[in-house]
């Protein structure tokens, strides 16, 4: 049974581990505050300008690239601006191809086609800025539903759509449509 008594000390072994977790602790404690302080203290980076939408308007394609959370936004100043279908196509690089009353007047379809990719980016986009069609008479206006965002690879040269649901057949043949992309407003296309 002696053997399993023995005279050694087993105090000193402890307090060494303990000393060592302590001295590790004070250590990591002294690089945290450091690093703090220093974070703290330290000279902010300079903030690069907000860019506004309408900024956007005469960057390249290339530009985009560079900027974070404004890509493809709709100017918008809270000045509405009228233009026709060919000042969109001339400005924008967007041509209007139809806006036409299908499935026995439960839908509106829309179609357009990017002429010009550099000019279209900032118009297409977002829900928020997605095209949406006024009647000219009634006032009435259509949104896209949320599923319709699909640009989000948008290429020069191809069509799009989109389709309005229509309740109460709001916008009928013949009617005076106007298109709205942010705060530009294309007046007037007859819709077919």
């Amino acid at each position: 049974m002696s053997e399993f008594f023995s005279d050694t000390n087993v105090a000193p072994v402890v307090s060494r581990r303990l000393l060592m977790i302590v001295l590790a602790a004070a250590a990591t404690m002294i690089v945290v505050s450091f690093s703090l302080t220093y974070w703290w203290l330290s000279p902010t980076a300079p903030v690069a300008p907000t860019v506004t939408a309408n900024a956007l308007t005469n960057f390249s394609l290339a530009d985009y690239a560079t900027l974070e959370g404004v890509f493809c936004k709709a100017p918008v100043t809270g000045v509405t601006r009228v233009v026709t279908p060919q000042q969109l196509e001339e400005e924008f690089g967007i041509r209007i191809r139809l806006v036409g009353v299908t499935a026995g007047g439960g839908l509106i379809d829309l179609r357009y086609r990017v002429v010009d990719l550099d000019k279209a980016l900032p118009l297409l986009g977002t829900h928020e800025t997605m095209p949406s069609l006024v009647d000219a008479e009634s006032g009435a206006e259509l949104k896209a539903p949320e599923t319709m965002m699909h640009h989000e690879g948008l290429k020069a040269d191809r069509t799009y759509f989109m389709h309005y649901p229509n309740g109460g057949n709001r916008i009928k043949p013949g009617a005076q449509v106007a298109v709205v992309m942010g705060d530009i407003r294309v007046e007037w296309i007859t819709a077919q």
